[in-house]
Parts: structure tokens; C-alpha cells; sequence
């Protein structure tokens, strides 16, 4: 398979200040991924506070539901979940190791963060 474009999710919030306005600005993010000129990314890997969005509760699941019925690949930190105790109340996405991601971040044409 070939990996053209991942998108690595580093947190909860995008961008530095306000929280809540954080939070919103990565919640439509999410939302409008699948919105990119160019087509879907081929995986979304969610690292340290990033993996809640993928956890009950999180306001992002439909749409990263849809993502993943899309075709994209959903990774989460299996670290980062245990961090967060957090392991057992994944919903979407897979559980991922440090190696997986890293692997697939150099084997991309393209890797973007939020």
C-alpha cells in the first residue's frame, strides 16, 4: 500500500492560548479531513493527549468513524492510552506502537501536524 499523505495528531487542542477555542479549532479539523484537496490522508496517527479524541466521550468519534470507514487508518499511542488510563475506552482506531508510526511518518510522501 502505498503511504502518500498522514496526518499526525498531537494533542487534544490545536494551537497555543485559549483551550476551549483549541479544542473547537481541532474538533473542526477533524471534521474537514476528509474535506482535503488532494483526497484522504492514508493514515491519522494520534499521539500523547491526542489519543482522547479517539476515547468515549470525545466529541470527534463520528467523525473519525467516518474517516475510518472511508479507508483511513486510525492509530493510537498504545503508551500514550496506558498514560492516560485510557486503553480500555478506545472506540475508534487501532492501538499503534512508537516503531509503527515512526515507520510510517518516514515512508510518506507527505506528513502533516496538527
Amino acid at each position: 500500500m502505498s503511504v502518500k499523505t498522514v496526518v499526525f495528531v498531537g494533542g487534544d487542542r490545536l494551537g497555543r492560548g485559549d483551550d476551549e477555542l483549541g479544542r473547537a479549532l481541532m474538533l473542526a479539523a477533524m471534521k474537514n479531513l476528509g474535506k482535503m484537496e488532494g483526497g484522504l490522508p492514508s493514515h491519522v496517527m494520534f499521539m500523547n493527549a491526542g489519543v482522547l479524541l479517539c476515547c468515549e466521550g470525545s466529541h470527534a468519534l463520528a467523525d473519525l468513524r467516518g474517516l475510518s470507514a472511508a479507508g483511513v487508518e486510525l492509530l493510537c499511542c498504545g503508551t500514550c492510552l496506558d498514560w492516560f488510563e485510557k486503553k480500555s475506552e478506545l472506540t475508534v482506531g487501532r492501538v499503534s506502537t512508537m516503531v509503527e508510526i515512526l515507520s510510517l511518518m518516514n515512508s510518506a510522501e507527505r506528513v502533516m501536524r496538527i
